[in-house]
């Protein structure tokens, strides 16, 4: 069973981002999978129903919401995963299952069949969602992170700048595809993630009295261009 998760996620500019980094790269280990030049390349195609209900239930706050997207990294499709990402009143997890490369443009190209053969659950949700024939890819979001671990604690914390987003999400495995800006420049997305409590040696090292939680989600920033 998917065991919920704490999230807290914070809009910050770039001096915080600054002041961060230099704090975390100190005290925290980098994520095993950031590249040589600090962060890795995180690229995700959202999937959505006819009626935008993703979307519109993150724009009204709905406690519980779900939303299912594919996912490479590094524009390589050496790993590419299908993720269901849960949330409920501020907790959270993901169920997640790897597709070929093949399976990941059949789903872009609306051939779900093989699905309802894959022992993972997130395979057999989404089958239900796409059999209906309302249920699409929707938008690419890309970004740049720099992720941190604490593992005693199961402490997550990533910081995610140059947020970008592809007007057609068939495009999705053609890396060379133009994207455009969907944050500002001088703004990033600090995310913490943990499991029942926050350490106070993480969360003095991250100061989080002194900024401003928000429902942020790079999905909604990025749907405004369609």
């Amino acid at each position: 069973m998917s065991k919920y998760r704490q999230e807290i996620k914070m809009s910050i500019n770039n001096f915080d981002r600054a002041v961060l980094v230099n704090r975390l790269n100190r005290v925290l280990p980098k994520d095993k999978h950031t590249g040589p030049e600090g962060f890795n390349t995180v690229r995700s195609l959202y999937f959505d129903d006819i009626n935008d209900t993703a979307l519109l239930e993150k724009l009204i706050g709905a406690k519980y919401r779900e939303k299912f997207r594919i996912r490479t990294y590094d524009h390589s499709t050496a790993i590419i995963r299908l993720e269901k990402k849960v949330k409920n009143d501020g907790s959270g997890f993901k169920e997640s299952a790897i597709l070929t490369e093949e399976e990941c443009q059949d789903l872009i190209n609306g051939n779900y069949q093989f699905l309802k053969n894959c022992p993972e659950a997130v395979c057999r949700h989404l089958y239900t969602k796409m059999r209906t024939g309302l249920f699409k890819p929707k938008t690419i979001v890309e970004y740049q992170r720099q992720a941190y671990i604490w593992e005693p604690g199961r402490v997550r914390i990533t910081i995610d700048g140059d947020v970008k987003t592809g007007l057609a999400a068939t495009s999705f495995l053609d890396f060379t595809t133009p994207l455009a800006y969907a944050l500002a420049s001088d703004t990033a997305i600090l995310e913490i993630k943990y499991d029942c409590y926050l350490p106070s040696h993480i969360a003095n090292l991250i100061q989080l009295d002194s900024r401003q939680k928000a429902a942020i989600s790079k999905y909604v920033l990025c749907r405004k261009y369609g």
